[in-house]
């Protein structure tokens, strides 16, 4: 480059000495000099270009094989984006997970109005760790650590992927059960806390071990399989915790004495919507009285649906559970219990700005009975919870949530035990 710089000033200089052919060569010369430079500018340029895209691609490609970003369209049936990671991750090794935290402060609690002080949590922070063997083997985890010292592991299972109608999946692993037993990432469900429906009747998350094989058609999915059962023995499996504290999980150390069944099959036929039931069936552990030592089977289902449209959604679900020879295991054994809730949910923030930022405004009531009747003849009373809030997402995968919750608590026997509670309360809540 230097060198054709010089030549062509040398070339100027010469044009006062020379005669009028030896400039007319040299003018062509240096016409030549000239466009030649340019050509040489312009492949400088677009070597300079071609580098930059290649640099770019390279860092783009080393970020897909190293780590996957979360495709909120990408989600592997009964499975969040966050959890479904690993099935399209171009990296074996795949890394996600979401977190809760919260803070709660009481209004009024019954007679002791102003008696509770206000606490916070951090509530949950969960790792997903998966391993792609194959496209068609795949390992997945869940790790919880709850309250900053508890660990658990929720799920851990192997996928074998047979065909789009036919999946076997084998380990420890959710039950197909309800709305946010499956999709419980705090980015999925608007409240602060789960529904009190999907923690005490609904017992969210339940996981256990087993066996299951799920698919899908174009409008259909189905998940079926043979889960460790509910034990109605386990310690404090009575009361309003009579399903909760049932579940076996990570603690089977007393043994699993029973396998359940359980079936899910959604609709997905009609945009936006999902309709779908669930149905869980098993025995419910040897008696515990021996006077009365008929074991009992444990039954519940759920009905759900879910409708969205642009920033509208509507989420609703009903269940009953029922067990068969409740006086086998305690006296105050509940025998039966239902409940539902309705959650409906509108994003607000394109009236005043448009940006991929959403401020769901959001309602839910609920409505159940932990105990609609108890092997001594008793019954608890119909529990109301009223829940007013909203959301805010800076990022798709982060909500800042607040919320009032007035419940109407009648979860006793004991009609003079009943109390209102009113609850504010903040939560943060991510997915990656």
């Amino acid at each position: 480059m230097k060198s054709l710089l010089l030549s062509a000033v040398t070339a100027i200089a010469l044009t006062t000495t020379l005669g009028a052919d030896e400039l007319s060569d040299l003018k062509t010369q240096l016409k030549l000099l000239s466009e030649r430079l340019s050509t040489l500018e312009a492949n400088d340029k677009k070597q300079v270009e071609q580098t930059n895209a290649l640099t770019s691609e390279l860092i783009n490609v080393q970020n897909q094989t190293s780590f996957t970003a979360i495709d909120e369209d990408k989600a592997i049936q009964g499975m969040s984006p966050a959890a479904s990671k690993v099935y399209y991750s171009k990296n074996p090794l795949s890394i996600g997970g979401y977190g809760e935290l919260y803070y709660s402060n009481y209004t009024h609690d019954g007679a002791n109005t102003g008696s509770k002080d206000p606490f916070g949590d951090t509530y949950r922070f969960i790792p997903y760790i998966g391993y792609k063997f194959s496209d068609n083997i795949i390992l997945n985890s869940e790790i919880e650590f709850e309250h900053g010292n508890e660990v658990a592991i929720e799920q851990l299972y192997m996928d074998f992927i047979l065909d789009p109608l036919a999946t076997i999946r084998l380990g420890h692993q959710l039950l197909p059960m309800g709305y946010v037993n499956l999709y419980h990432e705090p980015t999925l469900f608007n409240t602060v806390q789960r529904p009190d429906i999907e923690k005490q009747l609904i017992p969210s998350t339940w996981h256990e071990l087993g066996l299951s094989v799920y698919g899908k058609s174009e409008n259909f999915e189905y998940q079926i399989g043979a889960f460790a059962a509910l034990d109605m023995n386990t310690t404090g499996a009575s009361g309003k915790d009579w399903i909760r504290k049932a579940r076996v999980g990570n603690e089977s150390d007393t043994g699993i004495e029973n396998m359940a069944v359980v079936a899910r099959l959604d609709y997905n036929g009609i945009n936006g919507l999902q309709l779908g039931i669930s149905g869980y069936t098993g025995k419910a552990g040897k008696a515990n009285l021996p006077s009365k030592s008929q074991e009992g089977q444990m039954t519940m289902f759920d009905l759900h649906a879910v409708y969205q449209n642009e920033g509208f959604k509507a989420r609703a679900l009903y269940t009953e559970s029922h067990l068969t020879n409740a006086n086998s295991y305690k006296t105050d054994m509940p025998e039966s219990a239902r409940g539902g809730y309705v959650n409906l949910e509108y994003n607000v923030l394109p009236f005043f700005a448009q940006t991929s930022q959403r401020l769901p405004l959001f309602f839910q009531y609920e409505n159940y009975n932990l105990a609609t009747s108890m092997a001594n003849g008793s019954a608890f009373g119909n529990t109301e919870t009223f829940t007013y809030g909203l959301n805010y997402f800076p990022h798709d995968q982060v909500v800042l949530k607040a919320e009032y919750l007035n419940r109407k608590n009648k979860n006793t026997a004991t009609a003079s035990s009943y109390f209102d509670e009113g609850i504010y309360s903040l939560g943060l809540g991510f997915i990656f």
